[in-house]
């Protein structure tokens, strides 16, 4: 490549990949990279949930230029810092960088070079999704889940496998009556879960100190 320099370069963004309502052009999409701040870009996710919280009910988080893992670790932060129930949908997708060598030299031809940047989209939303986009992804999830999201398929399945199915589960185990994983929580399991979340930020914010 020493005879070559590069002469142009373009960008194929990818499209928003989910049903609607969730690829509108007017939904909220914040577009994280490798320096963005986690406060600042929660800040106002949060704004934008309480300003209007009626119509306000979803929000989708984009990486940008490679920056998928900060985009994931920003909508863990900000699910452990939400007072309620956050239901959230990955899909992975990649924008294609093409760049055009040109050759300094006569003979050799140009090459053209194109290469894939993962991207991640993230949707974070106050509602669960409807039932009919269940089955179009495994990657659906609620800040409030505490097992595996299939787990209860599982379990129903070998109670008709074996024809009965233990009571009693083991030790360190939880029981769970969920049908549906998108099931809303009681405000109990609400203000459980929320003094969880805040005994693990201040464990956070005291190992940063440390």
């Amino acid at each position: 490549m020493d005879n070559y320099v590069p002469s142009d370069e373009t960008t194929v963004e990818p499209e928003n990949p989910f049903p609607a309502p969730y690829n509108g052009e007017d939904v909220k999409t914040m577009l994280v990279s490798k320096s963005s701040k986690f406060s600042k870009i929660n800040g106002h996710v949060r704004e934008y949930f309480t300003e209007k919280p009626d119509c306000n009910r979803f929000v989708i988080y984009k990486s940008t230029n490679g920056a998928t893992e900060k985009a994931i670790s920003c909508v863990e932060v900000f699910k452990q810092q939400f007072e309620e129930p956050i239901y959230q949908w990955t899909r992975a997708v990649c924008s294609k960088r093409v760049v055009l060598w040109k050759c300094q030299q006569e003979g050799p031809r140009d090459i053209r070079v194109t290469v894939e940047v993962p991207v991640i989209f993230i949707v974070i939303s106050r509602d669960p999704f409807p039932g009919e986009y269940s089955c179009m992804s495994l990657s659906m999830q609620c800040s409030s889940d505490k097992e595996i999201a299939f787990l209860p398929a599982l379990r129903s399945s070998k109670k008709s496998a074996g024809g009965k199915s233990d009571k009693k589960d083991k030790k360190g185990n939880r029981r769970t009556n969920e049908g549906n994983k998108w099931t809303k929580p009681t405000s109990e399991q609400r203000k459980k879960e929320h003094k969880e979340r805040n005994e693990l930020l201040k464990e956070i914010e005291c190992s940063k100190k440390q």
